[in-house]
């Protein structure tokens, strides 16, 4: 995995071994929740990304168990490969294959907007993994740019199973995710999630790749207005990729 530098103090040094297992070699990022290190797993003798992330709640320790389970039911080459998962030293952590890349999110503040073809070759990685997570019945939930890898080859990952769910019929969720990129019966307490929630995430994306800004502002409301085309935003848009998009 991948997350772009953070300013905010790291809780440990490059050469600390955490657990007997991980030699930490350099901070990629840091968040609320915890940071995410490059570390040397000394056992299997290869590099990961290690997601550290400090809590004494019960809830959020049975999330992070959660993610890696759901996680390592899809063998897929865009899902994001999770290894292992343990406690250590008041650290919540776990092992996960580490992409030589940048994710979505920092791809378009970085380049502005990105050319039809590539993202028609993204949005067609992206539902293969899509269709593999749905086929094991699990709606990753989460779905935005942030939570996208894509390497220096243009392979993706899809990362960040935090709060993926296994998908019942009827079963009814909390409203909990990232405002901008939630369908709207996520928006509302008591909405049935399907494959479709996934996709319209997918959509949101695609969205933001091509017009090179969200299509919705980040805030809870089901009141939300038509964006604007994209090719009313960029003239070059395929649009074929925009109506599949709409």
């Amino acid at each position: 995995a991948y997350v772009g530098a953070s300013p905010h103090a790291a809780r440990f040094v490059p050469g600390y071994v955490l657990a007997g297992r991980y030699r930490m070699i350099t901070r990629l990022g840091s968040g609320g929740m915890g940071e995410v290190w490059r570390a040397d797993d000394l056992i299997l003798e290869t590099p990961v990304a290690l997601k550290l992330i400090s809590t004494d709640d019960p809830e959020g320790r049975r999330r992070i168990h959660n993610e890696v389970r759901l996680a390592r039911k899809i063998t897929h080459p865009v899902i994001c490969r999770v290894f292992d998962v343990g406690e250590s030293e008041g650290e919540v952590f776990y092992s996960m294959e580490l992409v030589d890349g940048e994710d979505l999110a920092t791809l378009v503040r970085r380049i502005g907007r990105l050319p039809s073809e590539k993202v028609i070759d993204i949005a067609q990685q992206l539902c293969d993994g899509l269709s593999a997570a749905h086929l094991q019945g699990i709606l990753h939930r989460d779905l935005k740019p942030a939570n996208v890898l894509i390497d220096r080859d243009g392979l993706v990952r899809i990362t960040d199973f935090g709060i993926a769910v296994t998908q019942s019929p009827g079963s009814q969720h909390t409203v909990i995710g990232t405002p901008a990129y939630m369908a709207p019966e996520q928006l509302v307490p008591g909405g049935e999630l399907t494959e479709r929630t996934d996709l319209y995430a997918l959509g949101l994306i695609l969205y933001e790749l091509v017009a090179g800004q969200p299509a919705f502002e980040a805030k809870l409301d089901l009141r939300r207005p038509q964006p604007p085309k994209p090719s009313t935003l960029a003239d070059d848009v395929d649009r074929q990729l925009e109506r599949a998009i709409l």
